[in-house]
Formats: structure tokens, C-alpha cells, sequence
């Protein structure tokens, strides 16, 4: 049976990339063996370009890099969108590829379709909502993840360490619980309105102390790797894998 391997930021590498292959002869219809040609020309030509980054992250020699799978997501010809390039003419053909990298290890088998989950949901982010700048973030257990998503490429920018084990610590210290499954369980009720307000008022104080913490690693991070002027940021989408209090939706938080 296949498996569909949805793997965290430091155990695969899914880079979603425009390549421009030129056609030798534009005036001279596209046949199948030069479509061939150039989809192998552009995936070899993005792991060329790509390897180093992927071997930097995933802690590896680049020999040992592994590529597991390669897609064409989309063809352009002259930049109009096709879904078959055969038989068309035109002087360039644009492809956007998602191509994965993962380090070689005995339990990848063969069948496996492997993919960076965090790579692969900014994508379908910015197909469904057709976004061409934005910053996406993804909040787990203990890791902030940060994704750019620009019309040439989709992938990884940074991380950070925040997420949930940092508030449930917060919340034993402040209300001075015993257990995380206590410390979750109440910010389960906090987030869903079912306390007295003079509980969420107390708990509000907790989390957004935590949320800071948040917010300043996303600061450092955007202006690390973005260098950004004030006011220049393009829209930032945030996604988290335990309840949020509404405001966070709602209220704007400040990137500078």
C-alpha cells in the first residue's frame, strides 16, 4: 500500500518553482520527445539549483540527498497556460514545478509519496485564493514555521521555537496546574467562551504574555530573512494545529 508521508520542514524539502526552458525552434511545433527534453531539463535544472538549500536544512552532504518525487504543476507557453504543450509553437516554455528532497534513509520506501505538508498547503493557499505575494505560517507542538510565497516559488523560510508546549507551560505556572492535559483542557474552554469572565480575563493576560513571544520571533524572522520596510510586508496567513482565541483572527498585530 502507498503511503502519503506528510513530513515536518527538517525531513523533507518541497520547493514549488517556475523554470523557463527555452524552445530551440519556436516557430516549429512542440513534439513529445522535445516536451520530454525540456520537463527533464527543468527538473534537473531546479535539483541542480535547489540541492545546496536542501542539504543545508536537512543536515546532509548533498550526495546524500534523495529525490522522491517531482511534479509539473503547471505549463506556460510565452506565459499563456496549456494543459497539453503538444503541437503548440512559441519561443519559451514556463514550467512550475513541486519537486521534493528527503535524505536517503531505509525506511523511505520506493511507493512512498513524501512531502513537506507545510510547502505543499502554502501552495494550495495561494492556487485557491490566487495569491501572488503572501507569508505563511504554521503553529505545532513546539515549532513556528514560515513559508514565502511569491509567483516564481513556493517554500520554506525560516522557523522558529513557539507553539503549543509554550503555552500549556504558561498556563501550569500561572494557575498553578499539575498536568498538561488540565493546562490544554482549560485553554480549550478559554478559546470556546465557557469560563467566567473573570477567568478569561486572567487567562487573556497569560496567553497573550505567550503570544508575544510569537510576534517577536515572527519580527526577527521576516526581518532577517525580508528586510523589510515599514508598511511593505505582503499579507501574512496564519495557521495553527490548536484553537486560537478569535481575536487572534481579528485583531491586527504589528510587523512594523
Amino acid at each position: 500500500m502507498n503511503r502519503i508521508l506528510d513530513l515536518d520542514s527538517k525531513s523533507a524539502v518541497t520547493i514549488f518553482t517556475l523554470v523557463t526552458i527555452p524552445h530551440d525552434n519556436p516557430r516549429q511545433e512542440i513534439g513529445l520527445t522535445d516536451l520530454e527534453n525540456y520537463i527533464s531539463q527543468a527538473i534537473w535544472k531546479t535539483f541542480d539549483q535547489c540541492r545546496s538549500e536542501a542539504a543545508t536544512r536537512l543536515e546532509v552532504d548533498e550526495a546524500d540527498l534523495l529525490l522522491t518525487d517531482a511534479r509539473v504543476m503547471e505549463i506556460r507557453i510565452d506565459g499563456h497556460p496549456v494543459i497539453n504543450p503538444h503541437g503548440f509553437t512559441g519561443s519559451k516554455l514556463d514550467v512550475v514545478l513541486a519537486i521534493t528532497m528527503v535524505k536517503r534513509d531505509k525506511f523511505i520506501k520506493e511507493a512512498d509519496i513524501i512531502l513537506e505538508g507545510g510547502s505543499v498547503r502554502a501552495h494550495l493557499l495561494a492556487k485557491s485564493q490566487d495569491i501572488k505575494e503572501a507569508i505563511y505560517i504554521e503553529i505545532k507542538d513546539s515549532i513556528t514555521t514560515i513559508f514565502r510565497i511569491t509567483p516564481e516559488r513556493i517554500a520554506y523560510l525560516s522557523e522558529f521555537n513557539w507553539g503549543e508546549k509554550e503555552l500549556t507551560k504558561l498556563l501550569k505556572e500561572q494557575l498553578g496546574l499539575v498536568d498538561d492535559d488540565s493546562a490544554k483542557g482549560i485553554h480549550l474552554r478559554y478559546v470556546q467562551g465557557e469560563l467566567s469572565e473573570k477567568t478569561i480575563k486572567k487567562i487573556d493576560k497569560v496567553f497573550y504574555n505567550a503570544f508575544s513571544t510569537f510576534i517577536n520571533g515572527g519580527v526577527m524572522a521576516l526581518k532577517n530573512f525580508l528586510k523589510p520596510r515599514a508598511g511593505s510586508l505582503p499579507p501574512i496567513y496564519l495557521k495553527s494545529f490548536f484553537p486560537m482565541p478569535a481575536n487572534v483572527y481579528r485583531k491586527r498585530f504589528s510587523f512594523n
